[in-house]
């Protein structure tokens, strides 16, 4: 069954996007079966695989609405974007989900029950979220084994960081005890600015050290990825970016197996 890891902070900016498409094309080109789930109504991630979300006629809010309606997935809602790599695309639909939900007995665990109907047929489901803490995030945590939290290296970042913490262990107490934290990662890292190895150390002090990936340094070349709808390691395959993702993939995979 599938490993099921999502990217969450409440902050936007904090690269969380960036993470999960790069992290899911890294893992899917070493010969895993991934799809990315994009829960986010911007459907970053989804313009990010090189889709346009306004062409988007059956995205995540139609396959969950389906799904509440008929109790069983439809025949195949993902969207291949190569052999190994599929993604559950967003629209500006989803925005309306938090609706549906807000009556239901089970809202926070609908994504869940979602994916029991898929993940056998992938190895890593990476799960991106819209920057809250609403009840589309809440159902991302409810679906999810394994939470990583990307924060940007400054200190206003530190202020989501600790209200993200609070909404882990509350869903860890409350809605899904096999919720494990892996980490935080620091993004948009400056290695010649102060306040990015401050923060750093501040994390380390916090959290402990083996709780902090190997931070993701900042790299122009990313946002050109994003606008060639590439993942960076094929990109520009030799950018420090690509270094530090490749770091951070094998790092994700050693904890989830320290964990599994």
């Amino acid at each position: 069954m599938a490993q099921i890891v999502v990217f969450a902070n409440r902050k936007g900016g904090s690269g969380k996007t960036t993470l999960a498409f790069n992290v899911a094309s890294l893992l899917a080109d070493n010969g895993n079966r991934c799809l990315l789930v994009d829960t986010d109504p911007q459907a970053h991630a989804t313009v990010h695989a090189g889709l346009e979300p306004l062409k988007i006629t059956f995205s995540v809010y139609e396959a969950l609405v389906s799904f509440l309606k008929n109790r069983q997935t439809v025949s195949d809602p993902t969207l291949s974007i190569n052999s190994n790599f599929s993604i559950l695309p967003a629209n500006e639909e989803l925005s309306a989900l938090e609706l549906e939900l807000k009556d239901l007995q089970n809202r926070e665990g609908v994504l869940k029950d979602f994916l029991l109907e898929l993940e056998s047929e992938f190895d890593y489901i990476i799960v991106d979220t819209p920057p809250s803490l609403g009840l589309i995030t809440i159902n991302a945590l409810v679906a999810s084994q394994y939470l990583v939290i990307p924060v940007k290296a400054d200190f206003l970042s530190l202020v989501g960081l600790s209200q993200m913490m609070g909404v882990y262990y509350r869903v860890n107490a409350l809605l899904n005890p096999e919720l494990k934290f892996l980490g935080i990662v620091p993004t948009i890292f400056d290695v010649r600015t102060r306040i990015s190895k401050e923060v750093l150390n501040q994390l380390r002090a916090t959290f402990g050290s083996n709780r902090i990936f190997t931070p993701i340094r900042s790299d122009v070349k990313v946002m050109e990825a994003s606008g060639h709808a590439l993942p960076i390691h094929k990109y520009c395959p030799r950018c420090r970016a690509t270094q530090d993702l490749q770091t951070f993939a094998v790092e994700l995979l050693r904890r989830i197996g320290g964990n599994g």
